[in-house]
């Protein structure tokens, strides 16, 4: 606890010193952010809905009440922590398990917390709470939610998904045609029905392997994610080749990019980043290119960041997902 104090004031004192401007050379992505568009609801009947494998029913309401969202599965996790895991605390603090799932690995608009470090996370919490860290589109929901958090509910948090495991979430596939999507409740991005095609292009599609069943919010339904053709092996060069402008990113994020309790001549952890959510990791390229994230921990990441195109983001992201966890 004493710990994650002394972070909190770190970071509101870091905040003020840390940080060049490092101005954006290319507009954000939007299909990275979806920020802003309200999307299409969710046609809510009012009936419990089912899922197979779940003794549970919830309504669609019970689903999306972000203060006691649905736990289909409770066997395949540890115990929740009730605040701020399982249940919120209103006005401001939202369950964690609403965005993230109860097992850590959460949805593109959101991330995947499983298999990080809780000293990483305690981190970027505080960074939230003092706008070291913020989205460089639209308003990200968790300054509102750090500001309103007490110590004990963020390092409860921190330790819950500290604990969990990564399990294979993501299958990448190389295409040129993908399926049209369409934004739908809390930024969800899926294909659309009836299934049109339309060209890739410089972008990542990331849509769910069963659409029903992520409205849903079912832990048990992973992603896909369409990437050019040829960007796994461009990504793949990028992140093993030292070059004139960046260094390996196993120098800092672990021979086998798994993450690093600290990186090189510093005390700052460095998170896992393989299996993960590719357009998450084009956000992230991206907030740190912008400058929208920094932290002392960004303050590592921006020299290679901020001299990346989007392809190379793409690229980057591409690879990396396409790896196990």
């Amino acid at each position: 606890m004493a710990r994650l104090v002394s972070l909190l004031a770190f970071a509101a004192a870091s905040a003020m010193v840390i940080g060049v401007a490092y101005p954006a050379s290319f507009r954000p992505p939007r299909w990275a952010y979806g920020a802003g568009d309200k999307g299409k609801p969710y046609i809510d009947d009012g009936q419990p809905k089912r899922l197979a494998g779940s003794s549970r029913a919830y309504t669609f309401a019970q689903i999306e009440d972000s203060f006691a969202p649905a736990d289909w599965y409770p066997n395949d996790h540890p115990s929740m922590p009730l605040v701020p895991v399982a249940t919120g605390r209103r006005p401001d603090v939202r369950a964690c398990s609403w965005c993230h799932l109860p097992n850590g690995l959460g949805h593109p608009q959101s991330s995947s917390l499983a298999g990080l470090s809780a000293d990483y996370m305690a981190r970027q919490l505080a960074d939230f709470k003092t706008g070291a860290r913020h989205s460089s589109v639209g308003n990200s929901i968790m300054a509102t939610i750090t500001r309103a958090m007490t110590a004990d509910e963020m390092q409860a948090a921190v330790t819950y998904f500290g604990k969990l495991q990564r399990r294979p979430w993501i299958k990448v596939v190389e295409n040129a045609m993908v399926p049209k999507t369409e934004l739908v409740e809390g930024g969800l991005r899926i294909g659309r029905e009836p299934e049109e095609l339309e060209a890739l292009g410089e972008r990542i599609v990331e849509i769910p392997q069963f659409r029903e069943r992520t409205r849903l919010y079912d832990s048990r339904a992973g992603f896909v994610a369409y990437v050019p053709l040829g960007s796994i092996k461009r990504g793949k060069d990028f992140v093993t080749t030292a070059t004139g402008k960046t260094v390996a990113c196993s120098e800092c994020h672990g021979k086998d990019l798994r993450g690093a309790t600290h990186a090189p001549d510093s005390t700052l952890p460095v998170p896992g980043l393989t299996g993960r959510s590719p357009t998450y990791i084009v956000r992230q390229l991206y907030d740190f290119h912008s400058g929208a994230r920094s932290g002392a921990g960004a303050e590592l990441m921006k020299p290679v960041a901020t001299q990346m195109t989007l392809r190379e983001m793409i690229d980057v992201a591409a690879y990396l997902a396409s790896l196990a966890p």
